[in-house]
Parts: structure tokens; C-alpha cells; sequence
């Protein structure tokens, strides 16, 4: 092994045993001011499932390292290592709202906050795959991924069977749910929000009826839509509030903190810390990528 090589070696062994351990000082530096802030409250925060799937910044992903013989058979050789989902260019909102997620998931950790889930929130994910809100691949990260949250209105549970028993899908069950209900907040707002976001008016209603201090959320249309109706009722009269994670970080007074530094936590296995989706977003489930 020459020089270079074994100075690599040592820099990624550093990497593996220090790395986690300065970026979480790094997070609890960034969030002092929250937590001044914050003294002796916790605010309770209902979280969109937009956010559970933006919070998995790195995925596995084949590095090829070139052709080799297998026998007669030329093989396609490399291996399973964890990259990032966003690089350093990356500019998109959806990173910019990522970056406030490292503090607001060690707020949550200290007690400054509390995320939250709902029994309608709860049956977007049952119907979904898993891999969206937590990672498809063995080396997948979340930000989140041991932030526990409980429903503040407990749970629902559809009926789901074989084929032959007729029953309705969970989806149709839960359009149905709301469809039955008659409570004038949520018909306010399902009357400004539009039908096709009568899901969303259910997560905004619940949230302002058990007092929570906001939805959060990374739906960008939904919060430019809010935005843009707030001086009508019943937007102008709500306690909750609909944020995203840039607007809840700058309330607070969080620093931003990149992904990338997370690289290394919980990892045994091979990290390439200097490569990162092309497209700065999550893969597909049903895509194959090489890199």
C-alpha cells in the first residue's frame, strides 16, 4: 500500500468513528437559540407524511467498478455502498427544507417539540409502500428514523380482505370517512382548498381542533395555495398554521445543516460520502441505478 492509499484508509476510518459524532454536536449547536426560544414549552406538531419522505437523504446505490470475467461470462463488478440524495449544487426547495430537518429532529429529541401523527395520516402510509417514508434500500438513511410519534386522535383501521368479498379499497374507505363528515371547520376549508385536496383539509382541520401549533409539511403547492387564501376565512381565523420546515427553522432560529454529514451514522458498510444522486432526488422503486 503506498502513501496515498494509506492516508485515505486512515481518513475513512476517522470518518467511520468521529464523523457521527461531530455532526450531532453540530446539530445541537445549531439549535441554541431554538431551545432559548422554547424554555420550558413543548411545541406539539402535527407532520405531514411529505416530510417522513424527504427526510431519507441518502440511498444504496451499485458502483460498478468495470467488466470482469466470470468463467466464459463478462459481469458487470462493483458493490452496494450508501451516496447521497443531494449534493452540494443542488438548489431546489426540497433541499433547502431538508436542511432544517437535522434541528428539528434533535428538538424533538430534547423536548422542545413533539411530531405528531393522526389516525388519517396513519392510513396514507398503511396503503403505501414503507420504503417511501423510510428508505427502499439496506443502507438508506432518514433523518428521522428514530423519531417515534403518536396519533393525537387515535386510529382507524379499514377493512381489507380477499377478492372476493367485494370491499371497498382502504383509499375508498378513507374518501368515504370524510365524505360523512359534517363538521363546519373542515367544510370551510374543504370549500377553499377544492376537492382534490380534501385529504389536506383533513390534516389542517385535525390539527387545529387538538390545538396543534402547526402542519408540517413539504407539499409546496399546498402551502402556496394556503398562502395565497390566507386572508379568507377560514385561514385568517386559524390557530394552526400550515409551515413548511424552512418557515418552522426560521421561526425557531435554526441553523441549516447539510445532509451529507449524516453520511456516516449507523454505517458499517461502504459509504461513498463524495457521490450523490445526479438528479439531487430519491429514486424510483421500480428503477435500477448504477453508479
Amino acid at each position: 500500500m503506498n502513501l496515498k492509499n494509506w492516508w485515505n484508509a486512515k481518513a475513512e476510518n476517522w470518518r467511520y468513528r468521529y464523523l457521527p459524532f461531530w455532526a450531532d454536536r453540530l446539530v445541537a449547536l445549531s439549535t441554541i437559540q431554538a431551545q432559548r426560544r422554547l424554555k420550558n414549552q413543548t411545541l406539539r406538531i402535527l407532520l405531514d407524511n411529505s416530510v417522513l419522505g424527504h427526510s431519507v437523504t441518502h440511498e444504496t446505490a451499485w458502483i460498478s467498478t468495470g467488466i470482469e470475467k466470470w468463467g466464459d461470462i463478462d459481469v458487470d463488478a462493483g458493490y452496494a455502498a450508501r451516496i447521497g440524495v443531494y449534493g452540494p449544487d443542488s438548489d431546489s426547495e426540497i433541499y433547502e427544507n431538508v436542511r432544517f430537518l437535522p434541528g428539528l429532529a434533535h428538538l424533538v429529541k430534547k423536548g422542545s417539540l413533539m411530531f405528531c401523527t393522526s389516525a388519517e395520516l396513519q392510513e396514507e402510509l398503511f396503503r403505501q409502500p414503507s420504503g417511501r417514508f423510510s428508505g427502499y434500500g439496506m443502507f438508506d438513511h432518514s433523518l428521522l428514523s428514530h423519531i417515534s410519534m403518536e396519533s393525537i386522535d387515535g386510529y382507524t383501521f379499514s377493512a381489507i380482505g380477499p377478492r372476493w368479498m367485494g370491499l371497498s379499497t382502504p383509499k375508498e374507505q378513507q374518501q368515504a370517512r370524510l365524505a360523512n363528515s359534517n363538521d363546519p371547520l373542515y367544510l370551510a376549508l374543504l370549500q377553499q382548498l377544492g376537492m382534490k385536496n380534501n385529504l389536506d383539509a383533513w390534516h389542517i382541520f385535525t390539527a387545529e381542533r387538538h390545538q396543534m401549533h402547526c402542519f408540517l409539511t413539504m407539499d409546496f403547492k399546498l402551502k402556496r395555495l394556503v398562502e395565497a387564501k390566507r386572508k379568507q376565512e377560514p385561514f385568517s381565523t386559524l390557530k394552526t398554521r400550515v409551515m413548511t420546515p424552512v418557515d418552522l427553522g426560521a421561526e425557531l432560529g435554526l441553523m441549516p445543516i447539510n445532509p451529507v454529514l449524516f453520511s456516516y451514522h449507523e454505517a458499517s458498510w461502504a459509504v461513498r460520502s463524495d457521490l450523490h444522486w445526479p438528479e439531487n432526488m430519491r429514486r424510483r422503486r421500480n428503477r435500477v441505478e448504477t453508479r
